[in-house]
Parts: structure tokens; sequence; C-alpha cells
């Protein structure tokens, strides 16, 4: 019978060489994903700029700790001579395994959520009809794209839903409505070279076509709020019911003037107009069409742009201008500074948020209250100097795909700016030049050469 002494030898014999494999069989799991992040995952990019793999700081350490104490108890398994016993390395074989699975838990945890092409639809190809936009449906996940020969849903698995074809007359898609109350979209189609001499309502859970109507002199915008449909033509704003286009009313706009931008809403109907003497805010009651205002705006490079019409708002030089409810400027004087031309903006409520150069920095988001115009957050995304796209994200919140070294999709607070989490590494995605939208975690092409997926879908990554 053995004493209790070579007992507790044996024991401890064993517990060296499991401790002695566990740590071998970690360091060398992190040595291998330090290799990866060295030499597959980082950019030519220093690391003071981004271009190191998030964790890979700490993974190196990890990994030089684990080869530490390998070195230390196998020099206690040597000494001992603790490696003779069969049923301790199959002990230490087992253990070596299992320890595996934490270990790669705590580098799943450095390098943070990365997400990967889930599913994509093929690509058009160079004949296709080049893209307009897309209007997104966050409760089923739809998406639906629409080009100058017809409009395509995609549902919530990004399988193709219904399409619809070219107008009969086989005139083209110029434009269509921002908004689309009541899961109706509004299509004008050009022709002769006039965008919107015909425009078309389409019901956006079918797919069918609920009314079209011929407009003549048009001006080529369009818009969907409340229960109407707007449209402009040279000398006037008119306004249909949405679901049958019936004609509402007619404003005449002032004198010489032209309609560039509409917007609906329950009680209001913006106009943008412009003149010989300038670009103006006219403001109609959606339920008669009478005139209840118009203001000057101020000029600049690039039209005034709608923003929302309730509460309303309009982007025009380069600045920010918040409406009352009688159609007086909030904040005259004292406007915050909105790019014009730039298109990476999004209003998620009472909230527009937008990417705002710093001058010889990088960019950041900023969001301003439609209320009163005041700024109520400004943030750099990280270390990336650009922003990509901005969208809808999960539960309200603010999707952003910032571009640096790497590219991520932050999911932000819309009224705070606070972070959801860790910002989402994106990897080899079919995200080409030209304008992206983004539903959550759907993604739509609008790049015009037709040679990206229309639609794309990302998931978290499985493995390395």
């Amino acid at each position: 019978m053995e004493d209790s002494s070579s007992r507790t030898g044996r024991v401890s014999a064993a517990v060296r060489l499991t401790g002695a494999c566990v740590f071998t069989a970690v360091a060398l799991l992190y040595a291998v994903l330090c290799g990866k992040s060295l030499l597959v995952d980082m950019t030519a990019t220093v690391c003071s700029a981004g271009g190191c793999p998030r964790g890979l700081g700490w993974l190196l350490l990890w990994a030089a700790a684990a080869a530490a104490g390998a070195g230390l108890l196998w020099w206690a398994v040597l000494r001992v001579r603790a490696y003779r016993s069969a049923a301790g390395w199959a002990l230490a074989v087992l253990v070596s395994l299992a320890a595996l699975v934490p270990a790669w838990q705590g580098f799943s945890w450095l390098r943070g959520p990365h997400l990967t092409l889930f599913g994509h639809q093929a690509p058009e190809g160079p004949s296709a009809g080049g893209p307009l936009g897309s209007w997104g449906e966050p409760v089923s996940a739809s998406v639906i794209r629409v080009r100058t020969d017809g409009v395509t849903l995609y549902d919530g698995e990004g399988r193709r839903g219904w399409r619809l074809g070219p107008s009969p007359d086989g005139s083209e898609i110029c434009a269509m409505s921002a908004e689309t109350p009541a899961r109706t979209g509004l299509l004008l189609y050009a022709w002769d070279g006039a965008c919107g001499a015909r425009v078309r309502a389409v019901d956006l859970d079918s797919g069918r076509e609920l009314w079209a109507k011929a407009l003549t002199d048009p001006s080529g915008t369009v818009a969907a709020g409340g229960s109407l449909a707007v449209t402009a033509t040279t000398g006037a704003v008119v306004a249909h019911d949405l679901r049958t286009g019936a004609e509402r009313w007619r404003s005449p706009l002032p004198p010489g003037a032209t309609a560039t931008d509409l917007l609906a809403g329950p009680d209001r109907v913006l106009a943008v107009t412009r003149s010989a003497t300038g670009a103006g805010l006219l403001t109609l009651d959606a339920a008669t069409g009478a005139r209840a205002r118009q203001t000057p705006l101020p000029t600049g490079i690039e039209p005034a742009r709608l923003v929302s019409a309730a509460p309303a708002a309009v982007i025009a030089g380069d600045r920010l201008l918040t409406f009352d409810a009688e159609g007086r400027t909030r904040r005259d004087g004292d406007s915050p500074y909105v790019p014009s031309k730039d298109d990476r903006r999004i209003r998620l409520g009472d909230v527009l948020v937008t990417a705002v150069p710093e001058r010889e920095k990088r960019e950041v988001l900023a969001a301003f209250s439609l209320t009163d115009g005041r700024l109520l957050w400004s943030r750099p995304l990280g270390d990336d100097w650009s922003v990509r796209t901005l969208g809808t994200g999960r539960e309200g919140r603010l999707a952003a795909v910032s571009e640096g070294a790497y590219a991520h999709l932050w999911e932000l607070d819309p009224r705070t700016g606070a972070q959801a989490g860790e910002p989402a590494v994106l990897r080899d995605l079919p995200m080409g030049g030209g304008r992206t939208a983004l539903y959550g975690r759907t993604f739509v092409n609008l790049d015009p050469r037709g040679t990206l997926p229309p639609v794309f879908d990302v998931a978290p990554v499985l493995g390395w």
C-alpha cells in the first residue's frame, strides 16, 4: 500500500504537468493569433494612427505571460520528472484542450466585435438602370431599392420580393419621395427631358400601383407626408390624396418663382422657391394650400435643402435654419454650420445628425435639435478620420460607418451621442466609392456601375 507522501507527490506531479501543458497550449494559440494579426490583419498604417488590430498589444502581453508560465512549469516538471505518468499525460491533454475555450473567449473579448459579409444579391451589371435611392422598413427589416428602370423589394433575409417594372410608356424614374407615410412611396418619371411628367404612387407592402397621373410643366420634385402627395409645376404647388390621387388643392407660387424642393407634414407643406430675387421658404397650410408665410433664405453655392416639415427646418448657405409654427426663424444670426452639399446626414425624429469636417482634422459627427437649432452633441468616431455613411440602427439608434485604417460600424444614441457597446470592425465588405444606405445591418449599394451587390447583410464573424 502506498503512503500519503507518495500519493501527494503523484498529485503534485500531475498538477505540474497539467499546468505546463495548459500554459503551452494557450501560449501557442496566442502566438498563432498574434502572427495572424501582425501578418494578415494589420494595415500599412502605423499603430499610432489606428493601423494595429484592436487588442493586439494586450494579446502580445498575454502570449508572453503564457509562454513565461509554461517555461517555469516545464522546468518544475523536468526537475521532479513529473512526465512519467500516462494518466498524468491523459489528464493534461484533456485539460489543455478545455483551456483553449476560455483562452479563445479572451481573444474575442480583446479584439471586440467583428462583422463580415453574411448574404448578398448578385451584381446587376452595367446594363441595369442607375440607382436613385432606397426606402427602409425597420420593423420587417426589408429594404426597397429604386433604380431608373424599376423598384425592387428585398426582404429581411436579403431575398428578392416584388418588383415594379418601368412605366408603361417606357419612361425612366428620375426622382422619388424621401418619406413613405402609410407605406406609400412616390415616383417621378421623365419624358422628353422633363423630370416629373408623370407621378406614380406605389403600395410598398405589395408593390402594387395605387394611382398614376400625368403632370404639365413639372419642376421635378415630389414629397409624401401626412395624407398628401405633393408635386410642383412651374407655377404652382399641387397636392393630391396620397392613396387615391385625387387633387386636393393647387396653390400658386410667387410670380417668377420655381419650387426646387418640397416636404409635407401633417399640418404644413414646405417649398423652397428660387427666383431672380433669391431663394425663399414658402409655408402652406396642408389642409387648404393657403399661403401661411414666405421667408427669405440665405444664398450659397449649393441650393437650399429641406430637412424636416415638422418641425420646420432647412439647410441654406451652409447653415441650419429652424422655424416656429408661424414660419419665423428661431435662431436668426446664430445658426449652426452644416454643409449644404454633403448628403451624409440623417434625421431621426426631431434630431439631425450630420458629418462635419473639422479644419485640418478628422471629421466629427454633430447632432442638432430641429426644434430650436441648438447643438446637442459633437464627437469624433474613435481614431477614424472620415464618416462613410449614416443610417438607422437597431432600437431607434443611429448607425454610422467610419473609415480610417479599418472601417467600423457604430451605434449611437441620437440625442446624446452615447455609444452602445464597442464599434464593430467591418471586414471585407463590397462597398464601393458611391453612396451606400444603411438600415440596421443591411447595406444598400447605390454605386452606379452595377458591379457591386445591390443589397448585402453583415453578421458577427465566426472564427478568427
